[in-house]
């Protein structure tokens, strides 16, 4: 049992990481030299849950870069939580592309002068190529039977998740909860909907085993056997249900609600014409928008931007009741201040 598990959390590439939140190079196939002789790099830094993705795209677009240029291109990506690659990107770190988990890191980027300040006009769609929910993972049979958010809260419940002082992708996951109670208070005719809001997202964080990054949560749940319930972003949880080394090991639960997690991605420009590569990194991230490109990330369990694509895949990706950040929060700088700063929300609700 454990060898199998194990290697499904290997097919789910890196999924094993010595140091919870490290960073993890996903480098494509080296393309053949191009006709000038020269093969351009591209930097590119994202989240944690898109290792596979990334593996499929870079090199397709390698591909569909030189049918269109003659020009051949090498494509990088490394990944870790959102939040420390925007800071490191700000601080100097060499990327060409940002494909972030929430579009506050990539204006942490933008504020420190390396792309405009206007930059999810460059993009369709508020240059966000595709989006994700938050839906949960229990183990076969749902022993502790849990059926949506109310049971995270449960003590005898372990729930596992990463956790929201690290990464824009945990923060999505926080707010999810945090809204859920509150919508559910506002639909009961409570007039305390903050307060209950606050309540219930304490009851299930205070108790949660948080890791640095996602990938650390799910090699928590899948390898370690730790914890009743898993949740997360829906690719993610997707694809460790997919596996055939794990189908049948685990169960996936849809709540009543979720947030949509908007992911956003922009070229960094400075350092893009730093290198030489600006032509090359805005080709790059308008293939996310292709058809070709929507294709990949829909086949990732990802929610395209396409609406023809995201019908093609309507079997793998369920309907479910989704609300927009907007709808229930002022504004990113906001949130961050009023849940993640330092003795904020979240801080005084970890009692343990």
């Amino acid at each position: 049992m454990k060898t199998a598990l194990l290697r499904s959390a290997l097919a789910l590439g890196a999924l094993l990481l010595a140091v919870a939140g490290c960073e993890e190079k996903t480098t494509a196939a080296a393309p053949d030299a191009s006709a000038e002789g020269r093969v351009a790099k591209l930097s590119v830094a994202s989240y944690d849950p898109t290792r596979e993705l990334y593996q499929e795209l870079n090199p397709a677009f390698e591909r569909w870069y030189k049918q269109k240029t003659g020009r051949d291109v090498d494509v990088e990506t490394d990944h870790g939580p959102s939040g420390k690659q925007a800071r490191d990107i700000a601080a100097g770190k060499e990327t060409d592309v940002a494909a972030l988990s929430v579009d506050f890191d990539i204006d942490t980027i933008a504020k420190a002068g390396l792309l405009p300040a206007t930059w999810r006009e460059r993009l369709p769609n508020g240059s966000v190529p595709y989006t994700s929910a938050v839906i949960f993972l229990v183990r076969k049979g749902n022993p502790k039977q849990v059926k949506g958010w109310e049971d995270l809260a449960r003590p005898e419940v372990v729930a596992l998740c990463p956790d929201p002082k690290t990464g824009g992708g945990a923060r999505w996951i926080y707010l999810s909860t945090w809204a859920h109670a509150a919508r559910k208070a506002k639909a009961e005719g409570r007039t305390d909907a903050e307060a209950a809001a606050r309540e219930f997202t304490a009851k299930v964080y205070d108790d949660a085993i948080l890791d640095p990054a996602m990938r650390g949560s799910s090699t928590r749940f899948i390898v370690q056997h730790t914890g009743d319930v898993l949740f997360g972003w829906e690719n993610e949880i997707l694809q460790i249900a997919a596996d055939p080394a794990t189908a049948d090991q685990f169960e996936v639960v849809v709540p009543s609600d979720s947030i949509t997690i908007e992911v956003p991605l922009a070229v960094v420009d400075k350092v893009a014409e730093r290198h030489g590569v600006k032509d090359v990194a805005e080709a790059y991230v308008q293939f996310h928008f292709s058809d070709e490109g929507q294709e990949l990330i829909a086949k990732r369990y990802n929610r395209p931007y396409s609406e023809a694509i995201a019908k093609k895949h309507a079997e793998r990706l369920k309907p479910l009741s989704l609300f927009r950040f907007k709808d229930e929060f002022s504004d990113w700088p906001t949130v961050m201040n009023v849940h993640f700063s330092q003795g904020a929300e979240l801080d005084k609700m970890r009692k343990k």
